[in-house]
């Protein structure tokens, strides 16, 4: 006994037909005819390409003319402080007059002790960014020798403010 299935209606057939074609798009054919990279420089308008219209870290340094990016008078400046018998030590390092800090760091020279140092409790720009700061700690007094570093670099005119 098998039942026989009905006959679809008009309106059906047109209606799946209708589903078929909405969801194929519209643009297919248009996507088909544009090579891959065929947009450039040469089709964009003078200033099509604005800030707003580019992805943030999609850019690499060669998208850039040479001296867009990057910094100019790089300076590595060091210091040096020994001390005997202390719990703590410090070195500050000054960057030369027009140039601000943007890193820095230190180390012990005399090596670690475990458990008791000495170890790096502070490595901070001075407030202004003129240089850099270094500070050790250790549980007993004792000798320490500490190195600084501080990455200098030139200050731009606009931002100049020592």
């Amino acid at each position: 006994m098998f039942r026989s299935i009905p006959r679809p209606s008009p309106a059906l057939v047109i209606a799946c037909l209708a589903l078929v074609v909405a969801l194929s798009g519209t643009s297919y054919a248009d996507v088909l005819n544009v090579p891959f990279n065929s947009v450039g420089t040469s089709q964009l308008r003078a200033n099509a390409v604005v800030s707003s219209k580019v992805k943030n870290r999609s850019l690499l340094a060669t998208d850039f003319k040479v001296g867009q990016l990057g910094v100019k008078g790089y300076e590595i400046v060091s210091g040096r402080s020994e001390v005997t018998d202390q719990n703590f030590n410090s070195v500050a390092i000054s960057c030369p007059l027009g140039k601000n800090a943007v890193g820095g760091g230190g180390g012990t020279a005399g090596g670690i002790i475990a458990g008791d140092g000495p170890y790096i409790v502070v490595s901070q720009p001075f407030d202004g960014g003129g240089g850099w700061l270094i500070q050790t700690a250790r549980n007993t007094s004792g000798g320490s020798v500490l190195l600084g570093y501080a990455i200098c670099v030139d200050v731009p005119p606009e931002s100049a403010t020592r």
